[in-house]
């Protein structure tokens, strides 16, 4: 009878889950661009819908491929998108759009319509866990959202400076004055579009921050977030993410500053020569790895802290110093120096930062690192990786990672750490290769050896 008595329990709370699944809604945060401002919309609501389909439906994604099916999902009309919020909305530099928009989606509706296609769905978990499930949507969408902002901003940040040189008076290097050295400076300041590229970072992060009460929630649920404070034109405001991945997210675009500011070829008339210089930047971050107290809404507690700051237009972003050393018949020849800026020569596209490419094809990598792992575990996370709308990543060859070091890591793009990074080549069954980022020497350990992972993809 007890027997009896529970299974007649769970089916009145199966009842109960069900009746509560009804009408069920998800509000989303994503962001999407385009080369329109609808396609951009466009774009946003496709991320929505195929995040809401992931996380409450089902983790196939066939119908995800198809990409007429894909935008009649997303469309207005087709009830699965009950409204939306545009949260922050700009044209690049370039001409292109981007977007963050606040969805709200219809789940009841979501499965309907995908039924409707022929796909066998299948409903993830009880209703009862909805709440958490947004919960993690949220989190989710965020990482999503700074990663499309990073990649937007990676190419209008390469043409936010303008330059100018200035040169000394050379000096003899030897007693017969036939060779000289001539000390040159140049100088980045920051230009108008430096103002779109902070703009866009803080209404993107304000798009995406949690509210003094969510704080209050996370901290209540034994959950930690993590403050950005950000100052631009003497303003500063604080953004509290939900995830430590949205952080190194956004320090990727931070660390590529150097790269970004010296982005200047230099003509003397009789050659020409590129980013030369030690450098002396304006400090843009602040990222403190040591536990510090904050005090919000009464809480005090204890986590990590990154502060951003953006210098303003016409502010110095950077200064590098060198000397031209020249023979005296060479600096006969010499017409005066000039700097001009080179513009974008490194996209964020397909996915991730370009390594290479010919041909329309090529590699591209993930906007920064996961987390270390065994060999194993790095295969299966870099495969299980879903990013800036692709999902087909994977862990680089040996021959993939050494373009990885060359093409990035020694240009300065893309915030690896010189330590080890883990191949998918095999040298044994126990052992893979790895390359030292420190040095671009490559050795092979066994594979139970845990060390750095960043995904890439083929295009």
């Amino acid at each position: 009878m007890k027997t009896i008595y529970l299974i007649f329990l769970l089916m009145i709370a199966g009842i109960n889950v069900n009746a509560q699944s009804e009408n069920k809604d998800v509000t989303i945060t994503s962001s999407g661009s385009g080369i329109t401002l609808e396609e951009a919309k466009q774009s946003a609501l496709r991320s929505a819908t195929e995040q809401a389909f992931g996380a409450f439906i089902s983790s196939k994604t066939e119908i995800l491929n198809d990409q007429l099916v894909a935008d009649q999902m997303a469309s207005v009309s087709s009830g699965n998108i009950k409204s939306f919020e545009i949260l922050n909305q700009d044209q690049l530099p370039d001409g292109r759009w981007g977007v963050t928009l606040k969805t709200i989606v219809s789940v009841d509706k979501l499965t309907s319509f995908v039924q409707a296609k022929g796909i066998t769905v299948e409903v993830k978990g009880g209703m009862f866990a909805f709440n958490i499930k947004q919960q993690l949507l949220n989190e989710q969408g965020e990482i999503k959202a700074v990663a499309e902002m990073v990649g937007l901003l990676h190419e209008s940040m390469q043409i936010s400076f303008d330059y100018d040189i200035k040169s000394s008076d050379p000096k003899s290097l030897d007693a017969e004055s036939k060779n000289w050295e001539i000390p040159l400076r140049v100088t980045a300041t920051c230009n108008q579009n430096i103002d779109f590229c902070a703009n866009y970072f803080k209404k993107t992060l304000s798009s995406l921050s949690l509210t003094s009460t969510e704080v209050e929630t996370y901290k209540s649920l034994n959950k930690e977030v993590f403050p950005i404070n950000f100052s631009y034109t003497g303003k500063n405001i604080t953004f509290y993410l939900r995830r430590e991945t949205s952080i190194n997210i956004v320090n990727s675009l931070l660390y590529n500053w150097d790269f970004y500011t010296r982005l200047f070829t230099v003509q003397s008339g009789l050659d020409e020569s590129f980013g030369n210089g030690e450098s002396k930047l304006f400090k843009i971050t602040d990222i403190r790895n040591k536990k510090s107290k904050y005090a919000f809404s009464g809480l005090s507690d204890i986590i990590n802290k990154t502060s951003v700051s953006y210098p303003g237009v016409g502010d110095v972003a950077g200064s590098f110093t060198w000397s031209d050393k020249r023979t005296l018949s060479q600096i006969e020849q010499m017409t005066g120096y000039a700097v001009k800026p080179r513009g974008v020569i490194s996209n964020f596209k397909h996915g991730g930062y370009v390594v290479w490419e010919k041909d329309g094809h090529g590699l591209v990598a993930a906007v920064c690192d996961l987390e270390k792992r065994n060999w194993t575990n790095a295969k299966i996370a870099c495969e299980a990786l879903d990013i800036n709308g692709y999902s087909d990543w994977h862990l680089p060859t040996k021959e993939e990672l050494q373009y990885l070091y060359k093409n990035l890591h020694q240009v300065g793009i893309a915030d690896f750490e010189r330590g080890h990074y883990w191949s998918s080549t095999e040298y044994s069954n126990l052992s893979a290769w790895r390359q030292y980022f420190f040095n671009g020497h490559q050795y092979h350990n066994n594979k139970n050896s845990t060390y750095n992972v960043r995904a890439v993809r083929a295009f």
